[in-house]
């Protein structure tokens, strides 16, 4: 396996620097692949070691979502902005697929619309988003909610909130304020909201990505776990129903802790290439 960064800069089309680093081959002479991370998260050890599992036989790239890590935030957010960052990434790696986790799923989706051939095809791991089930993309909360924590400089309020939204029991939260991550979480606490965006964007406003699927003629492999909460197997059977060009695949044993190898494996069924 070839390191080729450990940390690098690229620039957005709003001037936004953007953090990333490469492992594999010189961009060119492999499939490459570019993580898109969900929410409250950015270059986890997982996606190293899946970077580190598929070696030589692709070229990753890892990067930091604006306002998360190494990365500008510049005002105002919009979807927009995001997938130009991912078109300035693709201008380091050429054509390349997009492997889109969680609510990172819903962004790589909207970029291989609006990017067309640039992006080569798609992994959408566990999305967060049944787009047949008629609800509200996003919990209002997520965004407003966020923003107002934020406004008043409380970023830990903005964290625990999001907790709540997915579900977590309130007697955990004192455990969660005194682990090593919670001053990580509240960095990127802002960025809360930007997912919420995205996810509300799937189904609201003049572009959203329910009037745009058959755009997407790019392979997409969407994926689960046969761990996987009921919630997120429903998800990710309704977007490979909507989605033109889409495999399903399930992890046999696998939910969101999905463990390198097996992510790797799924990352090379998608790029198409072998063991």
């Amino acid at each position: 396996m070839t390191t080729i960064s450990a940390d690098a800069f690229t620039t957005s089309a709003d001037g936004t620097r953007i953090a990333y680093d490469l492992t594999g081959p010189t961009p060119g002479l492999a499939p490459a692949i570019v993580v898109v991370d969900g929410v409250l998260a950015h270059r986890l050890p997982v996606t190293l070691a899946v970077a580190s599992e598929l070696g030589d036989r692709a070229t990753t790239l890892r990067y930091d979502r604006r306002g998360r890590g190494g990365s500008g935030n510049t005002p105002p957010y919009s979807v927009d902005r995001e997938v130009d960052d991912i078109a300035a990434l693709l201008e380091v790696t050429g054509p390349a697929a997009l492997l889109g986790i969680s609510s990172g799923a819903f962004l790589a989706l909207r970029a291989a619309a609006d990017l067309g051939a640039w992006v080569t095809g798609v992994l959408c791991y566990e999305p967060t988003y049944d787009v047949a089930s008629g609800e509200p993309p996003a919990d209002p909360r997520m965004i407003a909610g966020v923003e107002a924590c934020i406004e008043v400089g409380d970023p830990g309020s903005a964290v625990e909130l999001f907790l709540d939204v997915v579900g977590m029991p309130c007697r955990l939260l004192p455990r969660m304020r005194a682990s090593a991550s919670w001053a990580d979480l509240e960095a990127m606490a802002e960025t809360i909201a930007h997912d919420g965006r995205i996810l509300a964007g799937v189904a609201l406003g003049r572009r959203a990505l329910m009037g745009r699927w058959d755009v997407i003629t790019q392979p997409v492999l969407v994926a689960d776990g046969t761990a996987s909460p009921a919630t997120v197997a429903a998800a990710a059977e309704s977007l490979a129903a909507a989605l033109p060009a889409a495999r399903r695949v399930t992890l046999p044993g696998q939910g969101t802790d999905v463990p390198p190898e097996a992510m790797a494996e799924a990352v090379a069924r998608l790029l198409g290439i072998s063991r």
